[in-house]
Formats: C-alpha cells, structure tokens, sequence
C-alpha cells in the first residue's frame, strides 16, 4: 500500500483576509470591515503548543503551496484537495449583497493565488448560501470560470436546514456541473448547536462539529436531497465516520413507523437510500469501529483527509494507519485512500 498514490479529500489552507480584499468589486472594496463574523476567542492551538498549526499562520498562499508539495512529495500525495479556514463563515455575513461579493472574492483568490500555483492543490471556494440565485450563478462562475471543483458549506449561520427546497437552485447547478458539496464541521457560532453552556474549548469542539452535521444530514436526507438530485456530490466532512450506523438505524426506524408522511420521497429505507447515493464521509484512520462502519455501507463511500495544518490534525501517524490497517482489506485501502476521491472531484 505504500506505492498507491493518495488524494487527501480535506486539507486547508490558511486564508488572510488582506489577500482576499484585493478582489473585492466596487464599491466593496472601499469597505474596511472584516470579511466574515468572527466567534469566540477559543485558544485553539492551546498557548500556541501546536506546531504546524502555529506554524503554518501568516503565511502566503505561495508559501502555503510549497509546504504542501513539500509534504505531498514525502509521503505519496498525488493530490490535495483544500477547504478554507475562515471563507466558510461566509454565508454568515447578513447583508446578502456584501456576502456575494465577499463570496466571488474569496473564490477569485483561491483560484488566482492557490490554485494557479499547483497542478496538485485545489482549493474549494464558498457560496452566498443566503441568496440560492445568486449562489447558484457564483457556483456557475467559479467552476466554469475559474476551474473550483467544490465548495464548503458550514453547518452553522443558515437560514434554513440544508435539506430544504429553498436551497434547490444550488443543489441543481452543482449537479449539473459534477461540484462537490462539502458539509465541513465547525465549532464556529456553536450557540446555534445549543452549545452556549459549554465553557471550554474541548467541550465546544467536541460537540459542535458532529451536532452541526448531523443536523443537516438529518435534513438533507429525511427531505430526499439524495432523491431530487441523484448526482449531486456530497461531502460530510471531519467528524469521522463511524457514527453513521448508528444513526442510520435510528433514521430508518423512523422511516419505518412514519416515512410515508414525513419522510414521502424515499422509497428505500434511508440507510439503502445512502449506499445507492453520491454521499461521502471523511474517516478517522483510529476510529475503534471503523471497520465494521465499512462493512455496514460499503467501501465506495469514505475518504482519506488529513486535515492539515489545524491543530487536532494527525498527520502522518493517519495515514501511515490507515496503509497498515489490519482489519480493512487493500480494497478498501484502495478506495478510501485513492479511487473515492478521484471519482468524488473528477480528477
């Protein structure tokens, strides 16, 4: 397994606002508020004890870029796909107008100062999720325009449940187009999660990323998204995967005692419905049930992500891991590490 090459499925890269302001239009760009709301000020990298992720702060896209060809070359990485740190919080932004123009100058940059420096990283943009039309034209214009394979979307600071009609126009033009979709935890404005009470960082991140997908899994497949859009791309992203038994079980027994008039657009239990879909789950390469989750639902489904440079990363100890696994077989080696990816970006 040491010579199959690897695609990471989520990487990030480290975005400053001030490179991003160069490509805000007019009259955006003589505004000098900050692009995206902020949160709490959690110590994320605990008195700055995290290497890489202290590291890796400051630096310049083209910065960026070599210390991740640096990384790839050692350890096999054929390719990096890159979600951002902060654009996601986006979507957040109130004024609908500032957001789409912040959400073109966020995806401008990461075409013109990221990807156009690498045939091997490529970074996903953002979407003004509060305007369906205009992100669906923005979604249209960063693919076709500037060559973005996907896009991340944050659990947090959305009008309504992702698996709502209102976001239809979206969910279309990225089908039509084959972009990736990727629901990425956060532990940003984690209060929307009920976790106002919560007064330590462990506690906040523990619970908010797989509280905020899992809340928008349940609406994305009790409201049939999988079913209205049967090739859309979807990504749920760093929570790791081997809650999905679990929860599936529980989704279809709900189905079962109600489906017919809360769940009308499956027909299959959402469990079948899932294995038959374009949906993805990131793994973690130590989750004590990671084998049996494969089993349930098979290999097709999950991805290789490193999660590099944030603090809670565990690279390359995961992948190293993940190659010697000895409960998985090298197929599913395979397909978590490689071929997934190559069939989820298209590359």
């Amino acid at each position: 397994m040491k010579d199959l090459p690897v695609i990471d499925a989520d990487g990030h890269v480290l975005e400053r606002q001030a490179d991003i302001r160069k490509y805000l239009e007019p009259p955006w760009d003589r505004r000098s508020t900050p692009l995206w709301p902020g949160d709490q000020p959690w110590d994320a990298n605990l008195f700055d004890s995290f290497e890489m992720a202290v590291d890796w702060q400051g630096l310049s896209p083209a910065e960026q870029i070599e210390r991740w060809h640096t990384i790839m070359d050692k350890h096999g990485m054929e390719t990096a796909i890159c979600f951002p740190t902060g654009s996601g919080n986006v979507p957040k932004l109130q004024e609908t107008s500032y957001q789409l123009a912040v959400a073109r100058a966020c995806n401008t940059h990461f075409a013109k100062e990221y990807n156009a420096l690498s045939n091997r990283v490529s970074c996903v943009g953002v979407l003004p999720m509060r305007s369906p039309q205009e992100a669906a034209q923005e979604l249209r214009r960063a693919v076709t325009e500037l060559g973005l394979r996907g896009f991340e979307i944050l659990p947090t600071g959305l009008p309504l449940a992702l698996g709502d009609t209102y976001y239809d126009p979206i969910y279309a033009e990225a089908e039509k187009l084959g972009a990736v979709l990727g629901i990425h935890g956060t532990r940003n404005t984690s209060r929307e999660l009920g976790a106002t009470g919560l007064t330590t960082f462990s506690e906040v991140h523990s619970y908010a990323f797989p509280a905020g997908i899992m809340l928008q899994f349940t609406s994305m497949v009790c409201q049939g998204v999988p079913v209205r859009f049967p090739k859309l791309k979807l990504a749920f992203l760093e929570i790791g995967a081997t809650w999905l038994p679990y929860y599936l079980d529980r989704l279809d027994e709900h189905w079962e005692k109600r489906g017919k008039h809360e769940m009308p657009l499956l027909r299959k239990k959402p469990s079948d419905m899932m294995r038959e879909s374009l949906m993805f789950f990131s793994i973690e390469a130590g989750e004590s049930q990671l084998a049996h989750t494969i089993d349930y639902l098979g290999a097709d489904h999950f991805l290789y992500a490193s999660d590099i440079p944030h603090w809670d990363n565990e690279f390359p100890e995961n992948l190293e891991h993940l190659r010697n696994h000895p409960d998985l077989s090298e197929d599913a080696k395979e397909k978590i590490l490689y071929k997934n990816a190559l069939k989820l970006f298209a590359l």
